[in-house]
Formats: structure tokens, sequence, C-alpha cells
């Protein structure tokens, strides 16, 4: 039991080592648009708002330069977000009662997290959260109906390290249930093993909201809703291109796979499905109801040729070059033909101000060599 306590510890210590790093990867959710190294893009939670009891499922959009065939193995993380974003709730006097180590074999005194679900994990390529477990329910328990319609916090960590998904499951079960098998020694050097891995992984975290908008009840105001809704992810439909240089004309629907040639100028614009943009009701703190609208914005990502911008938007009243409320263009630009790759990818990724996020993935192929290209 003691060795089984230990190889928990290790385990803990090293995701607890992993939230050291969120408040400087949070930044890299939203990168430049040129590919030139591994990374992630982006976590999506689906759906993006739970409530106590339910579950949400998560993944990452981890783009690589075009031609990197490496594998790579994303490893889960969870816990309830302290106050102040100081930490986790729950985890403090696990760590102090090791004194900031794993227990050793003659320590008979250290206990387990009083509840497993505190501190959930997996070495998935996708992870499902589950909104339940001690610390979780005290503190929702503390919360006042007001302060449960925002609710609290869920911080979850995904690290990619540079192993295949395979070996990583095999190497977390190594951890996990050795001293169970009775190989504890081997459970022991896996967790270490681990360690040396995600100090050498790539990192990020969002935060996931868990909330009950039924709690409060908003005043009746003039909106397209009637009542407090939870945050939905934003829906790409899909992305026109343009033959006409300025987008003007009407666009063919890109497919899964473009070819392209050196030099070539993809004219792009994202295709929103129908009544995607949400309407919401908000309670201030004043305890004012406000009708807002959601405003998604674009990130662009490839690693084959550059994009004109980062981002875009919206267009709004006032600008030359588009009619207001439409979705504005942007290109992608191919390299000469002695630095285009034979193939790559674009990745289209659409975030909302609340946390939503959608992406989609487009394949681009070098088609063939045209004279004088």
């Amino acid at each position: 039991m003691t060795m089984l306590l230990k190889n928990r510890a290790l385990l803990l210590l090293i995701f607890f080592g992993i939230t050291g790093l969120w408040g400087c990867n949070l930044s890299e959710l939203t990168p430049p648009s040129s590919v030139i190294r591994a990374r992630i893009a982006g976590i999506r939670a689906t759906p993006a708002e739970i409530s106590l009891g339910e579950s949400t499922q998560l993944d990452a959009l981890f783009v690589q330069p075009a031609g990197d065939d490496s594998e790579w193995g994303a490893l889960w993380f969870s816990c309830v977000e302290a106050g102040g974003a100081t930490g986790c709730l729950g985890g403090g006097d696990f760590l102090g009662d090791l004194g900031g180590q794993p227990p050793g074999d003659d320590d008979d005194s250290a206990e387990e997290p009083r509840d497993p679900r505190d501190f959930q994990f997996s070495a998935d390529a996708s992870f499902v959260y589950t909104a339940h477990g001690t610390v979780i329910e005290e503190a929702w328990e503390l919360l006042s109906p007001a302060e449960r319609v925002e609710g609290l916090v869920v911080l979850v960590s995904v690290n990619y390290v540079p192993v295949s998904q395979e070996a990583l499951q095999e190497l977390f079960l190594r951890v996990t249930f050795g001293p169970q098998n009775g190989t504890p020694e081997d459970a022991e050097a896996a967790a270490e093993e681990l360690g040396e891995l995600i100090e050498n992984g790539i990192n990020a975290a969002r935060r996931i909201v868990v909330s009950d908008k039924s709690a409060d009840t908003p005043a009746a105001i003039d909106c397209p809703v009637s009542e407090l809704l939870p945050n939905s992810n934003p829906n790409i439909e899909g992305m026109l291109l343009h033959l006409d240089e300025e987008g003007k004309d009407q666009g063919l629907p890109m497919g899964p796979v473009t070819f392209v040639n050196p030099e070539d100028i993809l004219v792009l614009r994202p295709v929103f499905r129908e009544g995607a943009i949400e309407d919401y009701l908000y309670i201030t703190t004043q305890g004012d109801t406000e009708c807002r609208q959601e405003s998604p914005y674009f990130g662009w990502l490839s690693n084959m040729g550059s994009m004109a911008a980062d981002y875009s938007f919206f267009a709004e009243e006032g600008d030359l070059d588009e009619i207001a409320g439409k979705l504005k263009i942007n290109r992608l630009v191919m390299p000469p033909a002695d630095q285009l790759a034979p193939s790559g990818d674009l990745w289209l990724v659409a975030r909302d101000r609340r946390g939503g996020i959608d992406w989609m993935h487009f394949n681009l192929e070098r088609g063939l060599a045209l004279e004088g290209r």
C-alpha cells in the first residue's frame, strides 16, 4: 500500500508541476499563423460549458510543420481552480502532507486524496471531464444562487510528449498499476520516465466553466433570448475560395483537398452556419440584465505558405472593403517553387469571447508544375 501511495504521489506531483506552466502557455493558444514547430493551437470542450455532475469531452488541435511525421502522445489532467487562479483546490494539503516530496517506503502516515475524482487524468487522445468529486461539490455548496450562474472554473491541461499515444498509455499504466501488479520498482522508474517526457513536452491549458444558468432569473428585456444560456462553441460550416483577388465574387466551397502551385494566392473567406452567432443574457455584478451578442474571430494557421493576417474578424460599419456583418477575407500566399513542400495543411480556428472554440482542417497538395512558374 505504501508503494502504491508513493507512485500515486509521484504521478500527482508530475501533474502539479504542469500547473506552474499554465499561465505562460495560455497565451500559446493563439499562436502566429506560420507553423514552423509542433505546438498546441487550441483546446476544445464539447459542450463548452457544463453543470455540476455533467461531462464534457476535450480534444486538442496539435499542429506540426509540413513533412513532420513524428509521433506525439497526449496526457491530460484537470482540477478545480482555486480563488485568484493560484492553483488547484484540494492540492495544497496533499502536497503539504508530503513535504513537497513523495512519501518514502517507511512513511505510512501519508494519505491519498480524499476522493480520486478530484484530480482526473488520462493518457488518451481525447479526455472526458466530469464535474463531480468532493472538492468541487464542497466548493459548489459555498456559492450563492447568483454566484452559481457564473459558477466555478476547472483547469484542464494537456501535455504532448514525444512518444506515440500507445507507448504513452503503456507507460501511464505502469505508473498507475505497477504496485498492484507486484512491480513497484518498475512503476517508480516509469514515473521518473514520465516526468522527463513531460519536461520535454508541449503544454497548454484552458478553463472550463461549471455553472447553473437556472439558478437566477434575468429581468425581462428586449433580447432575442429570454433565459440565461450556457456558452456554445462557434460553428464553422466551411470555407469559400474566391477567384477575385478582393473576394467580390460569390466564391467556391473549398473541399478537403486543394491543389496549389508556387506563388499562388488563395483568397479565403470563412463560412459560419446560419444562426451560429449567439445572443445571450448576462447579469452584471450590480444585478442589471444585459443583452449581449458573441463576436467570434478567426485564427489562421498553415505550414505551407504564409497568411496575409494571423487573425480575421467580422466586418463592421464603415469598413470600406467589406459589407458590415460579413466575414472578412484572408489570403494564403504560396512560396516560390524551391520552397513549396509537396503537401501541407491549413487550419481555421474560430473563437468567441466566452471561451468557445471550433476549428476546421484543409489539406493542401502541390499540383503539377505549370509552364513559366
